[in-house]
């Protein structure tokens, strides 16, 4: 990702909602770092939030930093988001997020159901895109990786 000199305000509806979730994660002592990219976004590890809006990517952080595979697992696929949202601007919220909102509550509700994971949360838009967008790859058994070890937006 460049850095756009509109960005900011291309990106102003989701980086608003980011730097709100910032200030409420830091209130509630759930923000485990936050590192300033060049490109300007934040990346901010929390103790169990994952989300991307706007200047703000959101990774949870099981306190091992971004080294474990899993940590650079979630930061790819919310770079991917944050690609998304570069790429959407003020319709994020809807073309991304909505859907992606989505997917979670259906997971979500998946899991309190049947006690097990829904398993394709993965499988479709947004996420696919994200994953995609963010360097990770699936192999022919559905798991995911990062190709290479890491994600190409991840610098």
């Amino acid at each position: 990702m460049t850095t756009i000199p509109l960005r900011p305000l291309w990106e102003l509806p989701q980086s608003s909602l980011g730097a709100a979730l910032l200030w409420a994660l830091r209130r509630r002592g759930a923000v485990r770092a936050v590192e300033r990219r060049p490109d300007g976004r934040h990346m901010v590890a929390t103790r169990r939030v994952g989300v991307s809006l706007g200047a703000y990517v959101f990774w949870p952080d099981d306190g091992r930093g971004p080294k474990t595979p899993a940590g650079r697992l979630v930061r790819a696929h919310e770079l991917g988001h944050a690609a998304q949202s570069a790429r959407w601007g003020p319709l994020y919220l809807l073309v991304v997020g909505l859907p992606s909102v989505s997917r979670f509550l259906f997971d979500l509700g998946h899991w309190r159901l049947r006690r097990r994971p829904w398993g394709r949360y993965y499988d479709a838009w947004p996420e696919d895109d994200a994953d995609r967008r963010g360097g990770v790859v699936r192999a022919p058994d559905g798991a995911r990786r990062l190709a290479g070890g890491q994600s190409p937006l991840d610098f």
